[in-house]
């Protein structure tokens, strides 16, 4: 096995890296970085030591991830979005991944070794996948709005009789363009987020406005496949610091969602509790469930889970991504819990309203120096 060549060490090494290290303490001040870390963010190694990492490279959202770490004493997991972050230098902006990895040293936790790894690159194409979306869905929705006024049309008679048959054809028809409108809707609003340029006006909501208004249009179709809704509210909660149209939309996302998933005869319950200053709002079903390789998964863009439970035709897989979305702009969370055969629950929260305020979608943008 041959040997490394006499001017190579382990900082040469280091300092070859595309990614900027830092090595840090259990108190997050940096020990030492490499020449990638030492250019990027203009410090060298006699400024760099001694100072706290999310002062040093004005990313606050390392300190939260590092307390994490060491909490757990383990490696950093959590997904890319969670991740990842947006650094302004110079009127450019950059995206990094962020990787942390405990560090021992006498089988006791001494620090962490931080990794930025740039993938300013992939967000730009990010960006162009959004703009093409918004742009087809935007030709897709004029033909379609066609089409829709014409089936309308033909059902009411106004073309002449159908036969039967014709009806059925019709209705199928309908059907399949009220799923298309959804999905177009969803694109939408899912470029929207992704472009930054949606706003969250959090206003004092009644609780049960919201739900009524989010589960009176599915209570038709549940009664229809004989699922029972049922809403759980104890009297007298405060209001919540909601957009009322957003929030509706996240709440019959879930249940309709749910209404997927679950048999005849079985039960979708919406409930509300208080806890502190927030509302946890949860849609609990009596369906199929979730396996547990896929609850990790299910909040990332175009992912489905199909399974014998699943039924009717779904979409494409964004609407609990969008759900994801606008809870977190809320500055609120949203989990699931659920097992295979005794059906699933989706809880989010929507802080209680304190006052006069608005709030907008994080961009999770780190201003530097």
């Amino acid at each position: 096995m041959s040997s490394l060549p006499e001017p190579v060490n382990l900082d040469t090494i280091a300092n070859n890296l595309a990614d900027a290290v830092f090595l840090v303490d259990r108190e997050t001040k940096v020990v030492w970085l490499n020449q990638v870390a030492e250019e990027f963010f203009h410090a060298s190694f006699q400024k760099a030591r001694g100072e706290k990492i999310a002062e040093l490279t004005a990313i606050t959202k390392l300190e939260e991830l590092l307390g994490d770490v060491f909490e757990q004493q383990t490696a950093l997991k959590c997904s890319y979005e969670e991740a990842s972050v947006k650094v302004k230098r110079l009127d450019q902006r950059y995206f990094f991944k962020i990787a942390i990895n405990p560090v021992f040293h006498q089988e006791k936790l001494w620090g962490a070794l931080v990794q930025l790894t740039d993938v300013t690159r992939f967000h730009e194409m990010e960006k162009i996948k959004t703009d093409f979306v918004s742009i087809v869905s935007h030709e897709f929705r004029t033909p379609l709005t066609t089409i829709i006024v014409g089936v309308e049309m033909l059902k009411e008679g106004m073309l002449g009789d159908l036969t039967p048959r014709g009806k059925e054809v019709l209705e199928a028809i309908g059907a399949d363009c009220e799923r298309l409108n959804r999905l177009i809707d969803n694109l939408m609003e899912l470029s929207r987020i992704e472009s930054g340029t949606i706003y969250v006006e959090a206003e004092p909501t009644d609780v049960n406005d919201l739900v009524q208004e989010a589960v009176r249009p599915l209570k038709i179709q549940s009664d229809k496949q004989d699922i029972e809704l049922i809403t759980d509210l104890p009297p007298e909660l405060p209001p919540v610091a909601a957009d009322f149209n957003k929030a509706v939309w996240v709440l019959a996302n879930l249940v309709g969602n749910a209404m997927r998933y679950t048999d005849p005869g079985g039960t979708i319950t919406v409930r509300v509790r208080q806890r502190g200053k927030r509302l946890f709002f949860s849609v609990e079903d009596t369906g199929s469930g979730i396996p547990k390789e896929h609850q990790d998964k299910i909040f990332r863009k175009y992912v489905q889970v199909s399974g014998p439970g699943r039924k009717g035709a779904g979409g494409v897989g964004l609407g609990l991504a969008i759900a994801k979305d606008i809870v977190m702009a809320h500055g609120g969370e949203i989990w699931v819990d659920s097992e295979v055969g005794k059906g699933t629950t989706f809880t989010f929260t929507f802080p209680v309203y304190m006052g006069n305020e608005s709030v907008t979608l994080p961009e999770a943008e780190t201003e530097g120096g």
